[in-house]
């Protein structure tokens, strides 16, 4: 097990998480339905990808038609820390970590760049954090990283 490599057992604080290793693994899976919802009421959404196993590298090619590749910046938002533990104590390389994991996005939801702003005050009203992580562009049905 990564934790057990880095020294740790399932009580122990993980370094830069606050928390126990247990209490992080268990964090509960957030659910996006009711503020997505409220925003499909007033946005038109192109396209939705629940980010799970996979992470973005995998899921959001899904809900793109063919044509469209999506171009994303993993600079846009903070990524969790339990996933820097992960990689470092699994010797993990970057593009297998955005492979296999969410690395902190759960939801994506592409709109239209005229409707960026209002997906993302409504979202925020709804109690949600939300980052703009890249765009579509003309390419293969594919995701890239800036």
């Amino acid at each position: 097990m990564i934790f057990e490599r880095l020294g740790l057992k399932l009580g122990d604080t993980a370094p830069g998480l606050g928390r126990s290793v247990a209490e992080e693994l268990l964090e509960p899976t957030r659910i996006y339905v009711k503020p997505v919802l409220d925003l499909l009421r007033s946005v038109p959404v192109l396209a939705m990808a629940h980010v799970t196993g996979g992470g973005i590298t995998e899921n959001l090619p899904r809900v793109l038609p063919e044509g469209c590749q999506a171009v994303i910046d993993p600079r846009a938002w903070p990524v969790p820390p339990i996933f820097r533990v992960i990689q470092e104590g699994g010797r993990v390389e970057e593009a297998e970590m955005r492979r296999t994991f969410n690395m902190g996005i759960g939801y994506l939801l592409v709109v239209r760049a005229g409707d960026a702003v209002r997906t993302a005050q409504a979202l925020t009203a709804g109690g949600e954090r939300v980052f703009e992580v890249g765009e579509i562009r003309d390419g293969a049905r594919s995701v890239v990283y800036a």
